[in-house]
């Protein structure tokens, strides 16, 4: 579940007694409770609508274990705070790479697709602000590029107020989601009484 935003129009980053087990971000969300909670205009709704193509091309080629962490103004209400839609979502993909793959495959492989793999295109074509880690590099690595997005992802950029983000798996009901969204688009639709 999507805790509610708070005072300051961002996710909390925990709820609860922090000094017990407190509910904290990275929030685990499915894609269809993302659409659910999340695209409540036709701007947050083309945005989903390109990261759920994102993570679609992602798993085609065979990105499929691990999970996004899902940030920026996109989980926060930016329309109350700043009177304007978000322009995009952040995502920082912990995958392992594709099974059976030697490392020099995976590199031709994310040189292959730079349309997935290359920070503007991705932005321009998936309105994705995108990162990629690698979930079987080393321990020591892992752990500091953890630290480094966490550290950014749990605070807004510019006042550095501590706040919470989404974690969503890379397997996860895409296909459910992806019909809620089209219903909310186009009302009209068949679809749209499934609702």
């Amino acid at each position: 579940m999507i805790p509610a935003f708070n005072h300051s129009h961002v996710l909390p980053p925990f709820e609860g007694d922090r000094l017990s087990s407190a509910r904290s971000s990275p929030y685990p969300v499915t894609a269809s409770a993302l659409v659910q909670r999340m695209a409540g205009s036709r701007e947050r709704c083309a945005i989903l609508a390109g990261l759920f193509r994102y993570r679609a091309a992602l798993r085609a080629l065979g990105f499929t274990r691990g999970f996004q962490w899902l940030d920026g103004s996109f989980v926060e209400d930016v329309e109350a705070r700043e009177d304007r839609p978000p322009n995009d979502i952040d995502v920082v993909t912990f995958a392992h790479p594709p099974d059976g793959m030697l490392k020099e495959q995976v590199q031709q492989l994310l040189d292959d697709h730079p349309d997935l793999f290359d920070h503007d295109r991705c932005k321009a074509g998936f309105h994705c602000d995108t990162s990629i880690v690698n979930l079987t590099t080393s321990p020591e690595w892992l752990v500091t590029q953890t630290r480094y997005w966490y550290g950014l992802f749990s605070h807004r950029r510019g006042d550095a107020l501590w706040k919470g983000m989404l974690q969503l798996p890379l397997e996860s009901d895409d296909e459910t989601a992806t019909a809620l969204l089209d219903a909310r688009l186009n009302p009209g639709s068949e679809d749209a009484g499934a609702t």
